[in-house]
């Protein structure tokens, strides 16, 4: 009787779980100014999470976090003879210039209900960023582990004869896919060219996903109409985008070759031109008018009798509802007889 007096005792006591937070910051050995990388906080306990753990609050000196979202894993480990079950939770943080990225020391304090809080320290992590050897211009410095690029162009004609003439449409697309790097990152790579008017489409950017959905990169794709206004020679220069390889800790150049595209005179008038020019279309509807209201006109002269009865019937039903109704009197006409 005691020892089940004793497990239901036990049994109705709330489990005082331990919990433990750790926090890491996942880096190559040299990191330059614009890499992504990654911290890695992760929440541990040897019981269950109630709430969720949400991700801390700590400063972040020479760099900021970044928006992209991580899939978030589930570890285990085995520590002191105990199984403890955790929830790793990462974020993307860069450096925007060269020195030292450093996240001070924290203290985090966890809480879970029924249970008392508890305060880890969280040490201090660094490290050195600086550029490489050979920076021309920071502002379009792209660093990524991998980059290709491809491009397509295609002609639009007014016409059917398969030649470009002055008024058609040239559109260049360059898609630049790259690893280890944000899509705002990639620079602007195509630009109007003399002889032509331009006009640039929206860029469309994509996030590259492995098959857990980790976020592995990014895939820009830029659209340039080039619109020739005259005869002659268009030439779609190269496209080149120097870029620093991180894995390989060196400078890379991704290019394209240009195409050169001869443009004849413009159309002569066309179908279209023709159509802008004459008042054909104002004739036609001016005509279908015409035989609308004729056809109008006949209708009411061949009903008439029957619209001027519903006309009557219509004025008496209106007389009938506001004439006045008398009513009968009320009052004695003979009281003073009596």
């Amino acid at each position: 009787m005691k020892a089940l007096l004793l497990l239901i005792l036990l049994a109705v006591i709330p489990a005082r779980a331990a919990m433990d937070i750790t926090r890491e910051l996942v880096a190559p050995d040299q990191v330059v100014p614009g890499q992504p990388l990654r911290i890695a906080v992760t929440f541990w306990t040897d019981s269950w999470f109630n709430p969720p753990p949400q991700w801390p609050d700590f400063k972040i000196e020479n760099g900021s976090l970044l928006t992209t979202p991580l899939p978030n894993q589930l570890l285990s480990r085995q520590k002191n003879g105990i199984s403890w079950s955790g929830v790793r939770l990462e974020r993307q943080v860069m450096a925007w210039d060269q020195g030292l990225l450093r996240l001070p020391a924290v203290e985090v304090t966890l809480s879970s209900p029924n249970q008392a809080p508890v305060t880890v320290q969280l040490p201090e992590l660094e490290k050195p960023v600086a550029w490489p050897e050979g920076v021309e211009q920071p502002d379009r410095f792209l660093p990524a582990s991998n980059l290709t690029l491809s491009q397509k162009i295609t002609q639009f004609h007014a016409g059917d004869d398969g030649k470009l003439h002055a008024g058609d449409v040239i559109e260049r697309t360059v898609t630049v896919k790259a690893s280890g790097v944000l899509a705002n990152q990639i620079p602007q790579l195509l630009y109007a060219i003399p002889g032509t008017d331009t006009q640039r489409l929206t860029p469309v950017n994509t996030l590259l996903k492995s098959g857990r959905g980790d976020v592995e990169g990014a895939l820009r794709e830029e659209r340039l109409r080039y619109l020739p206004s005259q005869a002659g020679t268009v030439t779609l220069p190269p496209v080149k985008l120097r870029w620093w390889d991180t894995a390989r800790q060196q400078w890379q150049v991704a290019e394209l070759p240009g195409s050169s595209l001869q443009v004849m005179a413009a159309r002569a008038a066309g179908s279209e031109a023709a159509l802008r020019g004459t008042t054909d279309d104002g004739i036609w509807r001016m005509a279908l008018l015409i035989g609308a209201l004729v056809i109008i006109a006949l209708l009411i002269w061949f009903t008439r009798r029957l619209l001027w009865r519903s006309l009557k019937y219509l004025r008496y039903l209106w007389r009938r509802f506001w004439e006045p109704v008398a009513l009968p009197e009320l009052t004695p006409t003979k009281r003073g007889e009596r």
